[in-house]
């Protein structure tokens, strides 16, 4: 039998040393190295149009000898009281977020004139061949032979996808000159494809009243319609799709 263990009192007074110590400890050893590099990056981030004199002054006062926290504390408040009595907290960085306003005058995610070239995006069409197939199981040469529970598998899983880098044409539309139009899908929008064509145009077709024929690495395609696919590309990934009957343009 070993010896009983000692109790130990949780409430015992605390030591002379730590009643003496006020907020954090200073005295903890630090590597020269670590020193040094520490009082060349605050010089080099500090104003250019500062003296040297100034420089030495602001570290000896403000970092040296100091905990510095270096990343930006979040401002923490709570929020009112919910049902149950409890409060949530609200932080903020108390950064500003880009409008969509500022988006567009920015053109933020317009495709420069440069870039419209359709020998550009034909890697991003193999990439995204290679996509589907593994999203497919290697298996969309079925969607035609395959069963009706088989098709609407897979078919599941196509309207989910990804189609940023797919080959697509306008097979039906209201408006004739839709008619026609194929490219590489280089942007989709909520209410929108953007295509870059063969000839290097960048062309864009609203989904509303139009339907598109996606091309499988088979030689399969896939109908969609514009007027059941108006959502963003992040939505659908989350979206629950329910069968419904084609519809007139």
């Amino acid at each position: 039998m070993g010896e009983p263990a000692k109790e130990i009192n949780l409430y015992t007074q605390l030591s002379k040393h730590a009643k003496t110590r006020s907020g954090a400890p200073t005295d903890v050893p630090v590597d020269p190295t670590t020193r040094k590099f520490t009082e060349g990056f605050i010089n080099r981030s500090l104003a250019s149009n500062l003296s040297d004199t100034a420089i030495r002054t602001a570290y000896k006062d403000r970092v040296e000898g100091r905990m510095v926290l270096l990343t930006n504390p979040y401002k923490e408040k709570l929020s009112k009281p919910g049902r149950i009595g409890e409060s949530k907290v609200v932080k903020k960085t108390g950064r500003k977020r880009i409008t969509a306003k500022e988006k567009r005058e920015l053109k933020i995610y317009d495709i420069p004139e440069e870039a419209r070239r359709y020998e550009l995006f034909m890697p991003l069409n193999k990439l995204w061949c290679k996509y589907i197939e593994s999203l497919l199981g290697n298996t969309n040469g079925d969607l035609y032979t395959a069963d009706t529970k088989h098709q609407q598998a897979l078919l599941g899983k196509l309207i989910k996808a990804d189609l940023h880098g797919a080959k697509m044409s306008v097979v039906r539309a209201r408006c004739p000159n839709f008619i026609g139009i194929s490219g590489i899908m280089a942007q989709e929008t909520k209410n929108a494809f953007k295509f870059i064509t063969e000839d290097d145009r960048l062309v864009v077709v609203p989904k509303a009243h139009c339907v598109f024929a996606v091309n499988l690495p088979s030689d399969a395609q896939c109908l969609i319609y514009g007027n059941q696919f108006m959502f963003r590309a992040s939505e659908r990934a989350s979206r629950k799709f329910k069968p419904k009957p084609n519809v007139d343009l």
